[in-house]
């Protein structure tokens, strides 16, 4: 009667299924993330080409010139198109600043910018890199526990232990931290923590715009959103779906 009640996540041998799609979606958004941190400003002053398709988190345009905000710096830019036949080119004429924690004046610009976007959104994006560093992690963590030895699933409220265990092998120990919902927990307050600082920021900064000036939230920051819920359903799935485990052996040091 116990082993019938228990449920699928805790039963002797888990699909592979939840953890594959675990790790599929854990590096779709390591990838999101680091095209949002470094796909923004180019690296180079000359680079000016296609400014307009990548990723901002904050895109403004006004009178005929076009601004995006980035975590590194920003840029402005005015497009002419042009159409021969079906075929559309765009040429582009921009420049660009690179600063890190970059503040901004009206001045700076040539537009009056809320202080959300002028002063805070450099600095709320640079967390970022904190979500980035979690979703790697977690990344690893589920390629090394792919087909861990144990015969059950770790269950998820067990005791914390912060380093590897000496009872268990590294694959195994890392598949009970995984499983922890404290640990889930953490994470889960790691990832708004850092995540929720720039979408609040750029959401509300777009809104407070002069009237003539248009402002909408960038590609950057659609996929930044992406990321974090995503990141946050991966705690969830690892609890509820359990990790992929080898029920043959213990995973015990002898």
């Amino acid at each position: 009667m116990g082993s019938k009640a228990k449920t699928k996540s805790e039963g002797i041998q888990n699909s592979p299924y939840p953890h594959t799609i675990s790790i599929f979606l854990s590096f779709t958004c390591t990838l999101f993330l680091f095209l949002v941190i470094l796909y923004n400003v180019p690296f180079s002053a000359d680079d000016t080409n296609r400014l307009s398709s990548r990723l901002w988190l904050v895109q403004v345009k006004d009178k005929g010139r076009e601004y995006g905000f980035g975590i590194w710096g920003w840029c402005s830019w005015s497009t002419i198109s042009t159409s021969a036949g079906s075929t559309v080119k765009d040429g582009t004429k921009g420049m660009c600043v690179k600063q890190s924690f970059w503040k901004l004046d009206d001045r700076s610009v040539g537009i009056k910018l809320p202080s959300e976007i002028a002063k805070s959104l450099s600095i709320s994006g640079f967390f970022l890199i904190f979500v980035l560093t979690e979703s790697l992690a977690l990344l690893i963590n589920l390629l090394i526990t792919i087909k861990f030895h144990s015969p059950v699933q770790p269950p998820i409220n067990s005791k914390i232990e912060w380093l590897s265990s000496e009872k268990y092998a590294y694959r195994t120990w890392t598949a009970y931290t995984l499983r922890n919902i404290w640990r889930r927990l953490i994470v889960i307050t790691e990832i708004i923590a850092f995540g929720l600082p720039v979408l609040i920021v750029a959401g509300v900064g777009v809104q407070k715009f002069d009237d003539g000036v248009q402002a909408k939230l960038g590609a950057g920051w659609s996929m930044t959103l992406s990321a974090v819920l995503i990141l946050v359903l991966i705690q969830v799935d690892i609890l509820v779906a359990g990790l992929w485990n080898n029920s043959k052996r213990s995973g015990k040091k002898h």
